[in-house]
């Protein structure tokens, strides 16, 4: 080449590798011969651009260029063959299908490496009452899912021959192929790439790698948990393709509402009735808990909606922490007064305990 290679891409001297290839894209996408039908000078400008390309693209080459202005050991390609592009994205020039073609014809009908990849997770559901959350439970489940064919181990190929080199490529996993003024090296199409011969597909499972099955398995659901609680049983889940290891099985627990306790995260709740005296002389009254019955202190002059904490009465904790509290909360029940004495000893109540709980609120 007599011209300076750095004029050719339109570039001045010693222009850096980025600038030479974004340069490259600019030209190519603008001369290149299927773009420009039948128009000899825009091939002639095309062949001219990819030979200094190929010497600029080459970081080896580009360093002695800018050193002694030539490459003792480069030929120019005759016709514009031979010279690749490396690190080249042809997505970036546009310039309509003639490029994404050349990038279909490189991968069209090649087999694809069967790498091995992890399976699936599955989610099963399972309904708590809030007692079996609180002491845990042991539940048989039946889970439909996909493991490993036993005949090829999950590979979904002859296990023999998956161990000899690629017939076709001869383990080298590459093939060439040459797309006008291109050469390319692809992978093998029928190895996909791995340079091992792929073998049969497996007659028992049909190179899936795995077949449907039922397992019946008993998993333990911990103390504790509530609604929306996940407990994993490693390995349970979908095989993995190819060899590739099998997903989680997750049992999603949902706790139903329960009739006495409500639950507040690890605290329970419960609304216990007292009557007027023992609300206003003080008890001693008997209230139920997940683990049996209790005595509770109701001091005098309790109010209605008061709270008591008895402390670790609560919900057991999942992460080994202490358990959660049981919230008390009292409301004084009125009887119903249908005889006169009654009637008339409230009546002396109210004279020797005057009071207005409307004054307090100021109505």
């Amino acid at each position: 080449m007599a011209r300076d290679l750095y004029s050719i891409l339109e570039l001045p001297s010693k222009s850096s590798l980025t600038e030479v290839k974004k340069a490259y894209k600019r030209l190519a996408r603008k001369y290149h011969p299927d773009l420009n039908p039948g128009d000899k000078s825009a091939e002639d400008r095309f062949k001219e651009i990819s030979e200094a390309y190929a010497v600029l693209s080459d970081p080896e080459k580009k360093k002695k260029y800018d050193t002694r202005g030539y490459v003792e050991d480069f030929a120019p390609p005759k016709g514009g063959r031979g010279v690749r592009f490396e690190g080249f994205n042809f997505d970036d020039m546009g310039g309509g299908a003639n490029f994404s073609d050349i990038f279909e014809s490189l991968f069209q009908g090649a087999h694809r490496e069967e790498r091995p990849e992890t399976g699936s997770d599955i989610v099963i559901p399972v309904t708590l009452t809030l007692a079996e959350a609180f002491t845990g439970k042991k539940v048989k489940l039946t889970v439909p899912h996909r493991v490993a064919c036993s005949s090829c181990g999950g590979a979904g190929r002859t296990a023999s021959e998956k161990k000899s080199a690629c017939r076709k490529c001869g383990g080298s996993g590459k093939e060439g192929m040459s797309k006008g003024p291109f050469q390319f090296a692809r992978p093998c199409r029928h190895c996909g790439g791995s340079g091992r011969e792929p073998g049969e597909p497996c007659p028992a499972c049909g190179g899936s790698g795995r077949k449907e099955a039922v397992d019946r398995i008993e998993v333990t659901i911990p103390p504790g948990v509530d609604t929306g609680s996940k407990v994993r049983a490693r390995g349970k889940g979908e095989a993995g393709k190819f060899g590739g290891p099998s997903g989680s099985l997750f049992i999603e627990t949902h706790v139903t509402r329960d009739p006495i306790y409500e639950r507040e995260g690890p605290n329970l709740k419960i609304r216990i009735p007292v009557t007027f005296a023992e609300a206003g002389l003080g008890s001693k009254i008997e209230i139920p808990t997940m683990t049996g019955k209790t005595l509770l202190k109701i001091p005098p002059n309790t109010k209605s909606g008061q709270l008591f904490r008895l402390r670790g009465k609560g919900m057991p904790s999942l992460i080994g922490g202490s358990p959660g509290d049981l919230l008390v909360e009292v409301y004084i029940s009125v009887p119903d007064i249908i005889d006169e004495r009654s009637k008339e000893l409230l009546r002396e109540f109210e004279r020797l305990n005057p009071e207005n709980p409307r004054g307090k609120m100021g109505l």
